[in-house]
């Protein structure tokens, strides 16, 4: 049975299929006047949430359980429950004030929705339980869940997605340019990255290699002087190897431009303009470190961290004439990034030679959100009820704990070979 098959079952199963519903004694985690999130949609909607940061983030579950460095005994699974957490929270708090504003607003689902909801969630069911509810809820009892969760899930979403849409216009069409300036200078940094690699070197024909004991020696003298140069301010280091480079004899005059521009100095030459990033956690874990010490940085400054990246293959790595083994999502460090904060260029957002940094449906997608808070924060204080949370049943969840969610999430997000199916 293929996903394409799943998908056109989906449309003809709300007239054919009856899924018995699971009895389950789930508890109220979230409580706003007549509205909930129960202990059960939380643990749905924590294990989708965490199959997406995943996703987001390039990390398979195999690694989950794998040290991020060795510096840091943090695993990876407990390192989304740290840096994600909040934001997941602050997710299910817009899903449960959506379910408020749905009604103030009087809007309402259509037949024809209401029904494509059941017949989905009784689709994905069937699907993965083999026909049986019974089967299925075996099947989900780790993530917390059960059948029934789904149709209120989806339903709660729904609703959600139509607020939206009565706020801000089918596909986000209210957002002004002038509220996407607002998300861009409010959530974006702008820095520049020179990478010093002192471990290996890129060959003609794309393949890698170490550097000989010569080059490396090399390296780690440019890489000891430009911490010198450019963290310490110390010119009374006697420097060797950039002047010979850049023929100056007075290394403090030396530009950050022109250390950047050098290809011996720097391996990383790919964004003239420089990086812009989103604040939050959402890109890929190779570029952690990086951001978040940037961050830290004042305008204008530079600051060094560690150049890290996974290693593709078992294998092993020649250090100081040392072989290290290493295994398939190990970090490496192979060199030191050293990252200057730049000022906030107006409108970079919509300048075609920064494309890669602002997807136009994702980047979109961010300013209607940041636009979605601040009217529910407006509506909270209008709002008739008070917002009741079991703190203690929040707190038995964990995002580092709790299994993703490879069941409808796959569903709805398909790789590129399902979608052919």
């Amino acid at each position: 049975m293929t996903k394409g098959f799943l998908r056109t079952l989906c449309a003809i199963l709300c007239i054919i299929l009856f899924i018995p519903v699971f009895t389950s004694c789930s508890e109220t985690m979230y409580e706003l006047g007549p509205y909930e999130i129960t202990d059960e949609e939380y643990a749905y909607l924590m294990c989708t949430y965490k199959r997406q940061v995943m996703e987001s983030l390039g990390i398979e579950e195999k690694y989950l359980n794998s040290v991020m460095s060795s510096e840091s005994n943090m695993t990876y699974a407990q390192y989304i429950e740290t840096a994600y957490r909040e934001s997941f929270n602050q997710s299910v708090y817009r899903l449960l004030y959506a379910q408020a504003m749905f009604d103030e607003y009087d809007l309402s689902l259509s037949d024809s929705e209401k029904n494509s909801i059941k017949s989905t969630a009784n689709a994905i069911v069937y699907y993965y339980g083999n026909g049986s509810a019974d089967a299925f809820d075996e099947l989900v009892r780790d993530y917390g869940f059960t059948n029934d969760t789904l149709f209120s899930v989806y339903e709660k979403q729904a609703k959600e997605s139509a607020v939206v849409a009565h706020l801000l216009g089918d596909k986000y069409s209210k957002v002004t340019d002038e509220e996407k300036n607002i998300f861009y200078k409010d959530e974006y940094i702008h820095f520049q990255v020179i990478v010093v690699n002192t471990l290996y070197q890129k060959n003609e024909n794309g393949t890698y290699s170490n550097l000989t004991q010569g080059q490396r020696e090399t390296m780690l003298k440019i890489e000891t002087e430009l911490i010198e140069l450019l963290c310490r301010e110390n010119y009374a280091y006697n420097y060797e190897v950039l002047p010979k480079l850049l023929g100056k004899d007075d290394m403090s005059k030396v530009t950050y431009e022109e250390l950047w521009a050098n290809d011996i100095i720097n391996d990383d030459m790919t964004y003239a303009g420089g990086y812009y990033m989103q604040k939050p956690n959402m890109y890929q874990m190779s570029t952690v470190n990086t951001l978040s010490q940037a961050m830290l940085t004042l305008e204008g400054d530079v600051s060094s961290v560690a150049a890290k990246r996974f290693f593709d293959g078992n294998g092993s790595i020649v250090l100081d004439g040392k072989t290290e083994s290493v295994k398939e999502g190990d970090y490496f460090q192979y060199g030191t990034a050293f990252i200057k904060r730049l000022a906030i260029d107006e409108g970079a957002w919509n300048n075609p030679a920064n494309k890669d940094f602002f997807p136009s449906e994702e980047f979109l997608a961010g300013a209607a959100s940041n636009m979605f808070v601040n009217i529910i924060q407006s509506f909270e204080q209008s709002c008739p009820y008070t917002l009741m949370v079991d703190t203690e049943l929040t707190a038995s969840f964990s995002l580092a704990t709790i299994p993703p969610n490879y069941i409808d999430y796959d569903y709805f997000h398909p790789s590129e070979d399902e979608e052919s199916k």
